[in-house]
């Protein structure tokens, strides 16, 4: 039996989690806020966008897609219509280069909502950026209920109902719909045509906050089992690395997700079997600030609460790599996926002394990639030097805060995402049943950018230069 002081915490903790979702729940308007049509003059009458289920300009579309409290479409043949539109596109000549965003906490896909107008800023930007070439850039915002109610004190407490809502959404409709998105951006034109360039359009998602969960929740599944497949295939052939594990998109990018590193560990431990060539893309990056009091501070608590009632975390033993590493699910559960010191891969901050941005990786010192102490370096878990997972730590001269998402630094790092994921392909993708594996189409270049000498590092100080990004 609990103790007295136990069973009064659990019984409290219970009756929180019943109680506040809800009283909250009242609050919520449950009904789309993209009733609209296509608007083709956003530009010129912004009012008459306010409701479009898809808003065109001159440099870019931005398209909706929402989802109920349980995940599913609100309306599966207007969200048809935004699938078909970027269909045309991606078979047109040009192609298309696509960004996903998926919004968090406090955030819907009303008109004036500071993540719908950041989006849009982005997409500007990003249509004049050279990697995007004649590609025609369209926006996916997808939206759910991140944002219940104005009231005071009462959104706060919206914490524990979002957090179940985002999950659900992620594993529902999300799933689903990026999936189809790749069908139509990238697997449609593999073997089929041979007057079609493979990498024709460029595929990029981004999840902040929440909406970082929903996106790890679903791409998680596919990740593993290529992930797992690549292990296999290295193994069964006598090969000293892993097979070349298929991407899911050209980037998964996710900015201070607020999710517990316990949904990541199973891709943590399969990929750190591997030994990795250079020709491994990245499969996704986790970028969390140190300045983002949300993920470091109050997300504990919530979990605290959250999980009061769940019975005996354990800490597991793994050898991973010949290294003895202990996995405490406590822990596991009430951390974030970018703020677990064992997951990171790497640590981007400003050099003060140096006065440049410096990106330093953990697979040559615990110290450079900032995890100087004894039980840190213990309990890391090791880092292959081409890891296709990127758990990044960075400082608050990158992302200043929580919501901080498409900052100037953000975007560039987006950018380079995409450049390393070129790079990876060695600029080009071979034309079906050609032998002699001849490139097909060359792409837009940067000062190390280029496939045939990127680096990272380079490359993103090159990105910072061009998008004019201040230091601080």
């Amino acid at each position: 039996m609990l103790p007295d002081y136990g069973m009064h915490r659990f019984r409290f903790s219970k009756t929180l989690m019943f109680l506040l979702p809800l009283a909250v729940a009242g609050c919520i308007q449950n009904t789309p806020y993209r009733t609209g049509g296509v608007e083709d003059r956003c530009y010129d009458s912004p009012e008459s966008c306010r409701q479009a289920l898809i808003e065109q300009y001159l440099e870019f579309d931005l398209g909706f897609i929402e989802f109920t409290e349980r995940g599913n479409l609100y309306d599966r043949t207007r969200s048809q219509l935004v699938m078909e539109f970027v269909d045309r596109q991606a078979r047109s000549t040009e192609g298309a280069a696509v960004f996903v965003f998926v919004h968090g906490w406090k955030h819907n896909a009303s008109y004036n909502d500071s993540n719908v107008v950041q989006f849009r800023e982005m997409l500007s930007l990003a249509a004049e950026n050279p990697f995007v070439g004649q590609r025609k850039v369209i926006g996916l915002y997808l939206g759910w209920r991140g944002d219940v109610t104005a009231a005071p004190g009462v959104r706060e407490f919206s914490y524990w109902g979002r957090k179940s809502v985002a999950e659900e959404v992620g594993s529902g409709g999300v799933t689903e719909v990026l999936s189809e998105l790749r069908q139509i951006l990238i697997e449609q034109f593999k073997g089929d045509s041979a007057n079609e360039p493979l990498y024709k359009n460029t595929f990029v998602i981004i999840g902040h906050s929440f909406g970082g969960a929903m996106v790890l929740s679903a791409v998680h599944d596919v990740m593993l089992s290529n992930l797992i497949a690549a292990y296999y295939s290295g193994k069964h052939n006598g090969n000293e690395y892993c097979g070349k594990i298929k991407r899911f998109a050209d980037g998964v990018i996710l900015i201070n997700p607020a999710i517990e590193a316990n949904r990541a560990i199973l891709l943590r431990e399969a990929a750190a079997r591997c030994r990795f060539s250079d020709e491994q893309p990245k499969l996704m990056h986790v970028i969390s600030s140190e300045a983002d009091i949300a993920t470091t501070r109050y997300f504990p608590i919530g979990q605290y609460v959250n999980i009061t009632s769940t019975l005996g975390p354990k800490k597991l033993q793994r050898e991973i790599n010949g290294k003895s590493v202990i996995l405490d699910e406590r822990k596991l559960d009430h951390t974030t996926v970018g703020n677990l010191d064992q997951l990171r891969t790497a640590y981007l901050h400003f050099d003060q002394e140096q006065q440049q941005w410096s990106f330093k990786d953990c697979t040559r010192s615990m110290e450079d990639c900032g995890l100087a102490g004894t039980s840190k370096q213990r309990q890391h878990i090791p880092v292959d030097e081409n890891d296709p997972l990127s758990f990044i730590r960075t400082d608050a001269n990158f992302i200043k805060g929580h919501n901080d998402v498409f900052s100037c630094h953000m975007q560039a790092y987006i950018t380079t995402v995409m450049f390393e994921t070129q790079a990876a392909d060695k600029g080009y993708l071979a034309q079906p049943g050609t032998s002699d594996g001849a490139p097909q189409r060359e792409f837009a270049v940067a000062p190390n950018c280029n496939y045939r000498d990127f680096n990272f590092a380079r490359c993103f100080s090159n990105q910072l230069d061009d998008y004019y990004c201040e230091s601080f």
